[in-house]
């Protein structure tokens, strides 16, 4: 079974090409590779240059761009493309350590990330127009980063990481697919990640993503050259593929792989596992006709489940239908499905049962009696319990946690520089980091936005002014 963990999302145009090669190494002077592949009727070419001292875009890679896909979309898929987040958020979402050892391989996925340029004729889906189009570009188109040391990337830095339009603009068209990232993160190797996400993609329907297959046969050696494997060698290939599918299978993935004929010739057939299967497009309209964008409904199916959305989804139509009109139908409907309690349903209502079908649940109609409705509550019992246990956590987790959130409110407002020195503020003990966040979110939704960010400046610089005032702490 799949896990039950957070589920993510991946551009499908991204996660069809596979742009990152499946190796975990690459030959020292693997610096580029163009392959020509065919869909049905439709040829295409993907191009790959890369600079020599980093090579093609390979191993934990795959995680890194994954990650930032995501961390974009939790960001609000913003139209400038920009992610600002730290290092150690950015290795979080990829499922990768956090201690520091993988600081360093950070730093060189997004150097090779950024300087690889890709060309792609006939194989970019621009989908809202349903068209295939030539495109090129680079995954990363610009970063900027805080540092204790010239260029080099650390722990407390903090990153500001620009997609490139090609990339944002497909995900803001909400051409993507569901990813179990949770599950992608059990899988032990980059090659095993790489695989799944490249069969997770192939199995789709481009022109259709909501299409599904449960089985994928392809060409052994036209599938090496789509995985970036570099041999000419039917053997080999099959052997670089067989540990990762060992694991796919030992964990639900596939449910079988067989290899057909001989030589070049030799098939893939793949059976996909019955657990791996979509959200079911229905209940995404739905959310659609309350004004949820197709991005976010994935990602609230995916994070709460069917069931769970599907009750909301009840629950919220039947408050709206008995007058209630919020300043914003999509906020409104994710404060019900995450706060069931914070408001109350309309005389004759009952509550939406668990099991209960969607055609059952039409039949539920709310009265014509308006109904009082609680006060919003200042938190959420949720929100109170999880900063009670972040209190709990040590100084660094504290730190982390509070630099995404604020990260997340005010990245629009604060220069890369202010959030760097936020970063140092709270890394030196001169804010307390759950004191800060919650004025910060008090006055944020408060309406003051503006003047949360005006006191902060004021009193960041105050903080910084004295401890440059410190004497410095003497020797023994």
């Amino acid at each position: 079974m799949a896990d039950k963990g957070i589920k993510r999302f991946d551009e499908l145009n991204i996660a069809r090409l596979s742009l990152i090669s499946v190796q975990e190494r690459i030959p020292a002077d693997y610096r580029d590779w163009s392959v020509e592949l065919e869909d049905g009727d439709r040829r295409y070419r993907v191009t790959c240059q890369a600079l020599p001292e980093y090579g093609v875009p390979h191993g934990i890679d795959t995680d890194i761009s994954a990650a930032l896909v995501n961390l974009y979309i939790d960001q609000g898929s913003p139209a400038d493309g920009a992610v600002t987040c730290t290092p150690y958020q950015l290795l979080q979402m990829a499922g990768l350590d956090t201690s520091g050892r993988y600081y360093a391989s950070l730093d060189e996925s997004l150097k090779r990330l950024t300087t690889t340029t890709y060309f792609i004729s006939e194989g970019w889906r621009d989908h809202p127009r349903g068209r295939w189009t030539n495109v090129n570009f680079r995954y990363i188109d610009r970063i900027e980063f805080t540092s204790g040391e010239a260029e080099k990337l650390d722990a407390s830095s903090v990153l500001r990481i620009t997609l490139p339009q090609e990339i944002s603009r497909s995900v803001r068209a909400g051409y993507i697919k569901s990813l179990d990232l949770s599950f992608m993160q059990t899988l032990k190797r980059p090659p095993t990640r790489a695989l799944y996400r490249l069969l997770d993609a192939q199995r789709r329907d481009p022109e259709n993503p909501d299409a599904v297959a449960m089985a994928y046969q392809v060409g052994l050696m036209e599938w090496a050259e789509a995985c970036k494997i570099v041999t000419d060698r039917p053997s080999m290939a099959q052997r670089t593929l067989d540990a990762a599918h060992e694991e796919l299978i030992e964990k639900g993935f596939l449910k079988n792989v067989e290899y057909l004929g001989r030589g070049k010739k030799k098939l893939l057939q793949y059976t996909f596992g019955e657990a791996f299967i979509p959200p079911d497009p229905a209940l995404l309209q739905e959310l659609a006709d309350l004004g949820v964008t197709q991005t976010r409904a994935l990602q609230l199916v995916r994070e709460h489940g069917e069931q769970t959305v599907d009750d909301a989804v009840v629950r919220c139509k039947a408050i709206l239908a008995a007058g209630y009109k919020p300043r914003s139908k999509p906020a409104f409907f994710v404060d019900v499905l995450k706060n069931p309690g914070k408001y109350q349903l309309p005389e004759g209502v009952s509550e939406p049962r668990k099991g209960t079908s969607k055609a059952q649940q039409a039949k539920l109609r709310p009265s014509g009696q308006p109904s009082l409705f609680e006060a919003p509550l200042r938190a959420s019992e949720e929100e109170v319990d999880a900063d009670a246990l972040l209190r709990g956590e040590p100084r660094e987790k504290q730190v982390e946690e509070v630099m995404r959130t604020l990260t997340f409110l005010l990245r629009n407002d604060l220069k890369l520089q202010e959030l760097d020195t936020l970063r140092l503020a709270l890394d030196e003990g001169l804010e307390d980091p759950l004191e800060i966040k919650a004025w910060a979110i008090k006055g944020i939704s408060g309406g003051q936005k503006s003047t949360v960010v005006r006191d902060l400046r004021t009193r960041l610089a105050v903080k910084m002014q004295a401890l440059r005032d410190q004497p410095p702490t003497p020797r023994h």
